[in-house]
């Protein structure tokens, strides 16, 4: 099922609501390990902002939403699937496998994380990649707002309203869950490195504070956001 913006609701610019160069991020590894006219799942593409990105770098993007509400893009519809289903075969029964498949802050907002990795490489061609990123959970300052709250980064009392932040991912998670998958890692990354819990002054001494105890943490303490690249070696 595919759905179109609402005529008052169309945009030449969707706005994106991942993290700063995120897209911009994902679109680069694209180029290097799936280059263009390769064909993409946008897995919970928002307002559509990664498909015009990637359509405009020469992709041929299938965006995917579980809902046509913030879709903004006049001239492609959004394919309508649950993500936290067994979605796999509904998102493939059109058209085939993909080539790539896009997953940008979608994990967290899902009950069941390794269902959905599941699916992906059920959905992906034979040698496939899957590119996702999430919140990194591990970074410093997410560890000292746990210490100060009991929450994590990206996981405070108003972004764990659902449909919003309910499932952080550590590292171990996710190295379970792409194995047990099938999933191979290509390629890690992370952005915006920040020491800093806020902008007010408890936040910038909190890090400060971040600075002196990092040499002495273990994982994954750098950027916001872990940005992963994972090849598929399931065979259809």
């Amino acid at each position: 099922m595919t759905a179109n913006p609402p005529e008052n609701n169309v945009s030449d610019q969707p706005v994106t609501m991942a993290g700063e160069r995120t897209h911009e991020t994902v679109t680069d590894l694209l180029r290097q390990f799936t280059p263009p006219p390769a064909r993409v799942a946008d897995l919970a593409a928002g307002e559509g902002a990664l498909t015009v990105m990637l359509r405009e770098n020469g992709y041929d993007v299938v965006p995917v939403d579980a809902s046509a509400v913030n879709w903004k893009v006049r001239d492609r519809d959004v394919r309508l699937v649950d993500l936290d289903s067994e979605f796999a075969e509904e998102l493939i029964a059109e058209d085939g496998a993909f080539d790539a498949i896009a997953a940008v802050e979608i994990i967290e907002h899902l009950e069941n994380p390794f269902r959905f990795i599941r699916q992906c490489v059920k959905a992906l061609k034979p040698g496939g990649l899957l590119y996702l990123t999430t919140p990194n959970v591990e970074q410093v300052s997410s560890r000292m707002i746990f210490l100060y709250t009991g929450r994590l980064r990206s996981f405070g009392a108003y972004e764990t309203v659902r449909p919003a932040h309910i499932t952080p991912i550590f590292r171990w998670k996710l190295e379970m869950m792409l194995d047990e998958a099938g999933f191979e890692l290509v390629h890690e990354c992370f952005n915006r490195y920040t020491f800093a819990t806020g902008t007010n002054l408890k936040g910038r001494i909190a890090g400060v504070v971040g600075r002196v105890i990092a040499p002495l943490l273990k994982g994954d303490k750098g950027g916001e956001s872990r940005i992963i690249v994972a090849r598929s070696a399931h065979s259809q």
